[in-house]
C-alpha cells in the first residue's frame, strides 16, 4: 500500500519513548517506530461491529431453519461467542424485521438501516459510512458461517490489505462465481462460469473503513463493482474458513 508522508506534533517525553524502540535491527528509524506502534495499538482494539446485509426478497431467509434453528439464530449466536457488541442490519423497513430486531435487541444491540432504495451491497454499505471509523464485520445474510473468526482478524491485522475475504472450496464453483488467488492474494473473480478453481466467496468479510476511499458514483454492488476494483490493486486478501458454510437458497 502506498505510503504518505504526514506532519505531526508530538511531546519530548513521548518522542523519547517512541526512539526506545529503535532496535536497529527490525526498527531501523523513528518512521517505523511510529507505525510499529500504531500497528501494535490497533491490534488491541476488538472487532465489536458486524453488519448483516440482507436483500428484501430474502428476508424470510432469516427465520428458515437449519439444525432446528433459525438462520438469524445462528447469526446472533456465532457473533455474540465472537464478542460483538453491535450488529445493523441494512435492509429495507418492514414490519417483519422491525419485529425481528425487536426480539435480537433483547440480547445484543441491534440497529435497523433502513435501505429505502436498494442499489447494491456496496451502496448498503455506504449508508452506515459515517459510523464506520475502524474493522468491521460485513455477512450476506442469506449466508451463515461457524468458524474462527479471531483467527480470520489476526490474520486481517497483520495484512496491509483492506478487506480480508472468507473462502470456501465448492465442487460447483461455477454455480456461484469462483476466486483466483496468487498465494492468499485475491487477483481475480469468476463468475458463474467454468474455472480451474473450486474456491468461492463465503459471503463474510472483515473490511477497514477506507474502503470508502475507493467508492465512486458507479459503484453499486460489492461482488461486481469494489471487489473487483480491489483486487486488480491486491487489496483483498483470502481465508479460508474451514468450518460450517451455509448458503440458505441452496439448503
Amino acid at each position: 500500500m502506498k505510503k504518505e508522508k504526514i506532519a505531526i506534533s508530538i511531546d519530548n517525553s513521548l518522542l523519547s519513548l517512541i526512539d526506545s524502540q529503535i532496535d536497529n535491527t527490525t526498527i531501523l528509524s523513528r518512521s517505523q517506530a511510529i507505525e510499529y506502534l500504531i500497528k501494535k495499538a490497533l491490534k488491541q482494539q476488538p472487532l465489536d461491529t458486524a453488519i448483516i446485509l440482507i436483500h428484501k426478497d430474502h428476508q424470510n431467509h432469516l427465520i428458515k431453519k437449519f439444525r432446528n434453528i433459525p438462520l438469524i439464530q445462528h447469526h446472533l449466536n456465532f457473533l455474540i461467542k465472537n464478542k460483538i457488541k453491535t450488529i445493523y442490519i441494512i435492509t429495507q423497513k418492514t414490519d417483519f424485521v422491525e419485529d425481528l430486531i425487536k426480539q435480537l435487541s433483547k440480547r445484543l444491540n441491534t440497529i435497523l438501516i433502513d435501505e429505502k432504495e436498494p442499489k447494491g451491497t456496496a451502496s448498503a454499505l455506504l449508508l452506515l459510512k459515517k459510523q464506520l471509523k475502524a474493522n468491521f464485520l460485513v455477512i450476506n445474510g442469506d449466508t451463515f458461517n461457524d468458524f474462527n473468526l479471531q483467527k480470520m482478524f489476526n490474520e486481517h491485522l497483520n495484512s496491509n490489505k483492506l478487506v480480508t475475504m472468507g473462502l470456501i472450496s465448492s465442487s460447483t464453483p461455477h454455480q456461484r462465481g469462483s476466486v483466483i488467488l496468487d498465494g492468499n492474494t485475491v487477483i481475480n473473480f469468476k463468475e458463474k462460469q467454468i474455472t480451474e478453481s473450486n474456491i468461492i466467496n463465503a459471503g463474510i468479510y472483515i473490511i477497514k473503513s477506507e474502503i470508502f476511499n475507493f467508492y465512486s458514483k458507479k459503484t453499486k454492488s460489492l461482488e461486481k463493482d469494489l471487489f473487483p476494483l480491489l483486487a486488480s490493486k491486491n487489496q483483498i486478501q483470502g481465508f479460508f474458513t474451514f468450518g460450517d458454510f451455509v448458503h440458505i437458497p441452496e439448503n
